[in-house]
Protein backbone atom coordinates (compact mmCIF):
# COMPACT_ATOMS: atom_id res chain seq x y z
CA UNK A 1 0.00 0.00 0.00
CA UNK A 2 1.22 3.72 -0.90
CA UNK A 3 1.28 6.04 1.70
CA UNK A 4 1.55 9.85 2.16
CA UNK A 5 2.85 11.60 5.46
CA UNK A 6 1.51 15.17 6.41
CA UNK A 7 3.19 16.63 9.33
CA UNK A 8 4.96 19.81 9.79
CA UNK A 9 8.01 18.62 11.65
CA UNK A 10 10.84 17.27 8.89
CA UNK A 11 12.14 14.91 11.85
CA UNK A 12 8.24 12.97 12.45
CA UNK A 13 7.74 12.84 8.64
CA UNK A 14 11.59 10.79 8.82
CA UNK A 15 11.19 9.28 11.29
CA UNK A 16 7.57 7.58 9.93
CA UNK A 17 8.85 7.01 6.87
CA UNK A 18 11.96 5.20 8.05
CA UNK A 19 9.83 2.79 10.31
CA UNK A 20 6.73 2.49 7.56
CA UNK A 21 9.31 1.34 4.95
CA UNK A 22 10.71 -1.65 7.02
CA UNK A 23 7.20 -3.43 6.56
CA UNK A 24 7.02 -5.58 3.02
CA UNK A 25 3.63 -4.29 2.75
CA UNK A 26 4.19 -0.84 2.79
CA UNK A 27 5.71 2.37 1.44
CA UNK A 28 5.76 5.98 1.65
CA UNK A 29 5.44 7.62 -1.23
CA UNK A 30 6.13 11.25 -0.27
CA UNK A 31 5.77 13.52 2.49
CA UNK A 32 3.99 17.13 3.38
CA UNK A 33 4.96 19.76 5.64
CA UNK A 34 1.05 21.35 5.21
CA UNK A 35 -2.25 21.33 3.75
CA UNK A 36 -1.17 22.51 0.36
CA UNK A 37 1.23 20.31 -0.10
CA UNK A 38 -0.70 17.32 0.97
CA UNK A 39 -2.79 17.84 -2.34
CA UNK A 40 0.31 18.58 -4.34
CA UNK A 41 1.10 15.25 -3.47
CA UNK A 42 -1.72 13.67 -4.08
CA UNK A 43 -2.28 15.04 -7.69
CA UNK A 44 0.62 12.93 -8.89
CA UNK A 45 1.44 10.42 -6.56
CA UNK A 46 -0.65 7.26 -6.25
CA UNK A 47 -1.86 7.22 -2.61
CA UNK A 48 -3.68 5.01 -0.75
CA UNK A 49 -3.29 5.94 2.76
CA UNK A 50 -2.42 9.58 4.58
CA UNK A 51 -1.44 9.32 7.98
CA UNK A 52 -2.38 13.58 8.71
CA UNK A 53 -1.46 15.39 11.37
CA UNK A 54 -4.16 17.40 13.15
CA UNK A 55 -2.40 20.35 13.75
CA UNK A 56 0.07 21.87 11.28
CA UNK A 57 0.92 25.39 11.59
CA UNK A 58 0.91 28.40 9.76
CA UNK A 59 -1.99 26.81 6.86
CA UNK A 60 -4.91 25.18 7.78
CA UNK A 61 -5.10 22.46 10.15
CA UNK A 62 -4.97 18.61 9.13
CA UNK A 63 -9.31 18.39 10.14
CA UNK A 64 -10.04 20.79 7.66
CA UNK A 65 -7.28 19.21 5.23
CA UNK A 66 -8.97 15.99 5.44
CA UNK A 67 -12.59 17.36 4.83
CA UNK A 68 -11.17 18.96 1.88
CA UNK A 69 -9.38 15.88 0.71
CA UNK A 70 -12.20 13.04 1.62
CA UNK A 71 -14.12 16.09 -1.13
CA UNK A 72 -11.32 15.27 -4.09
CA UNK A 73 -10.07 11.97 -3.68
CA UNK A 74 -13.01 9.82 -1.54
CA UNK A 75 -10.93 6.63 -2.61
CA UNK A 76 -7.96 7.65 -0.15
CA UNK A 77 -8.05 6.98 3.33
CA UNK A 78 -7.44 9.07 6.09
CA UNK A 79 -5.76 8.49 9.77
CA UNK A 80 -5.47 10.97 11.92
CA UNK A 81 -2.24 11.73 13.91
CA UNK A 82 -2.33 13.36 17.07
CA UNK A 83 -1.03 14.27 20.27
CA UNK A 84 -4.44 15.34 21.71
CA UNK A 85 -6.70 12.57 23.57
CA UNK A 86 -9.73 14.90 24.31
CA UNK A 87 -13.10 13.85 22.53
CA UNK A 88 -13.70 16.87 20.98
CA UNK A 89 -10.70 16.06 18.18
CA UNK A 90 -12.38 12.38 18.14
CA UNK A 91 -15.32 13.96 17.48
CA UNK A 92 -13.98 16.15 14.55
CA UNK A 93 -12.38 13.85 13.70
CA UNK A 94 -15.60 11.55 12.64
CA UNK A 95 -16.60 14.74 11.16
CA UNK A 96 -14.49 14.87 8.53
CA UNK A 97 -15.12 11.48 7.84
CA UNK A 98 -11.39 10.40 8.83
CA UNK A 99 -11.32 6.85 8.87
CA UNK A 100 -8.28 6.40 11.88
CA UNK A 101 -7.18 8.15 14.81
CA UNK A 102 -4.04 7.37 16.52
CA UNK A 103 -1.86 8.88 19.29
CA UNK A 104 1.40 9.96 18.15
CA UNK A 105 2.30 7.88 21.78
CA UNK A 106 0.87 5.11 20.44
CA UNK A 107 3.61 2.02 20.21
CA UNK A 108 4.09 0.69 16.88
CA UNK A 109 2.02 -2.04 16.45
CA UNK A 110 -1.18 0.47 16.89
CA UNK A 111 0.07 2.61 14.14
CA UNK A 112 0.40 -0.63 11.68
CA UNK A 113 -2.42 -2.20 12.89
CA UNK A 114 -4.48 0.57 12.05
CA UNK A 115 -2.69 1.27 8.96
CA UNK A 116 -3.69 -1.83 7.51
CA UNK A 117 -7.09 -1.91 9.02
CA UNK A 118 -7.86 1.28 7.88
CA UNK A 119 -6.46 0.18 4.00
CA UNK A 120 -8.77 -2.70 4.22
CA UNK A 121 -11.70 -1.07 4.62
CA UNK A 122 -12.63 -0.68 8.44
CA UNK A 123 -12.59 2.45 10.64
CA UNK A 124 -9.54 2.20 13.09
CA UNK A 125 -10.04 4.82 16.14
CA UNK A 126 -7.27 3.89 18.84
CA UNK A 127 -9.01 3.46 22.27
CA UNK A 128 -12.73 3.39 20.83
CA UNK A 129 -14.96 0.55 19.57
CA UNK A 130 -17.53 0.83 16.97
CA UNK A 131 -20.27 1.08 19.51
CA UNK A 132 -18.46 4.54 21.33
CA UNK A 133 -17.77 6.18 17.42
CA UNK A 134 -21.34 5.09 16.75
CA UNK A 135 -22.48 6.69 19.87
CA UNK A 136 -20.40 10.11 19.55
CA UNK A 137 -21.76 10.61 15.88
CA UNK A 138 -25.13 9.76 17.41
CA UNK A 139 -24.81 12.61 20.00
CA UNK A 140 -23.92 15.08 17.16
CA UNK A 141 -26.19 13.71 14.68
CA UNK A 142 -29.44 12.88 16.41
CA UNK A 143 -30.96 15.90 18.75
CA UNK A 144 -33.48 13.20 20.30
CA UNK A 145 -30.31 10.83 21.69
CA UNK A 146 -28.68 13.59 22.60
CA UNK A 147 -31.04 14.90 24.99
CA UNK A 148 -30.17 12.20 26.53
CA UNK A 149 -28.47 12.46 30.29
CA UNK A 150 -25.21 10.60 30.65
CA UNK A 151 -26.91 8.00 32.78
CA UNK A 152 -30.39 7.50 30.46
CA UNK A 153 -27.15 6.56 27.76
CA UNK A 154 -25.78 4.13 30.00
CA UNK A 155 -29.42 2.13 30.63
CA UNK A 156 -30.81 2.46 26.81
CA UNK A 157 -28.33 -0.42 25.83
CA UNK A 158 -28.65 -2.34 28.90
CA UNK A 159 -32.75 -2.22 28.19
CA UNK A 160 -31.68 -3.52 24.61
CA UNK A 161 -29.80 -6.63 25.76
CA UNK A 162 -32.62 -7.68 27.87
CA UNK A 163 -31.51 -6.17 31.37
CA UNK A 164 -34.19 -6.00 33.72
CA UNK A 165 -34.60 -3.30 36.56
CA UNK A 166 -32.90 -5.60 39.16
CA UNK A 167 -30.31 -6.18 36.84
CA UNK A 168 -29.53 -2.35 35.75
CA UNK A 169 -29.54 -1.07 39.55
CA UNK A 170 -27.33 -3.75 40.56
CA UNK A 171 -24.89 -2.87 37.62
CA UNK A 172 -24.93 0.77 38.17
CA UNK A 173 -25.05 0.47 41.70
CA UNK A 174 -28.41 2.50 41.82
CA UNK A 175 -32.21 1.67 43.33
CA UNK A 176 -34.47 -0.10 41.28
CA UNK A 177 -36.57 2.97 41.80
CA UNK A 178 -33.67 5.18 40.20
CA UNK A 179 -33.99 3.01 37.32
CA UNK A 180 -37.65 3.14 36.58
CA UNK A 181 -37.24 6.74 36.95
CA UNK A 182 -34.51 6.65 33.57
CA UNK A 183 -36.63 4.50 31.86
CA UNK A 184 -39.59 6.41 31.80
CA UNK A 185 -37.25 9.10 30.68
CA UNK A 186 -35.73 7.06 27.78
CA UNK A 187 -39.15 6.27 26.63
CA UNK A 188 -40.17 10.14 26.71
CA UNK A 189 -37.52 11.53 25.21
CA UNK A 190 -36.92 8.80 22.12
CA UNK A 191 -40.76 9.05 22.00
CA UNK A 192 -40.55 5.38 21.62
CA UNK A 193 -43.02 3.10 23.85
CA UNK A 194 -42.01 -0.81 25.18
CA UNK A 195 -38.44 -2.80 24.61
CA UNK A 196 -39.16 -3.89 21.04
CA UNK A 197 -39.32 -0.43 20.20
CA UNK A 198 -35.89 1.00 21.90
CA UNK A 199 -34.19 -2.64 21.32
CA UNK A 200 -34.85 -1.57 17.03
CA UNK A 201 -33.68 1.79 18.22
CA UNK A 202 -30.74 0.43 19.89
CA UNK A 203 -29.97 -1.85 16.52
CA UNK A 204 -30.55 0.61 14.23
CA UNK A 205 -27.94 3.48 15.66
CA UNK A 206 -25.29 0.69 16.60
CA UNK A 207 -25.71 1.01 20.50
CA UNK A 208 -25.55 -2.63 20.81
CA UNK A 209 -24.10 -5.97 18.81
CA UNK A 210 -25.37 -9.30 19.33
Amino acid sequence: MNILIADDHAMVRNALAFFINAQPDMRVVGDAADGHEVFMKLERLPVDVVLMDISMPPGENGLLTTKRVKESYSKVKVIMLTMHDEESYVRESLSAHAEGFILKNANDEILLEGIRKVYGGSRYYAGYTENELSEIELSDGDPLYASLSKREKEILPLIALGYNNKDISERLFISVKTVEVHKANIRKKLNIDGYAGLLRYSLKHHLVDF
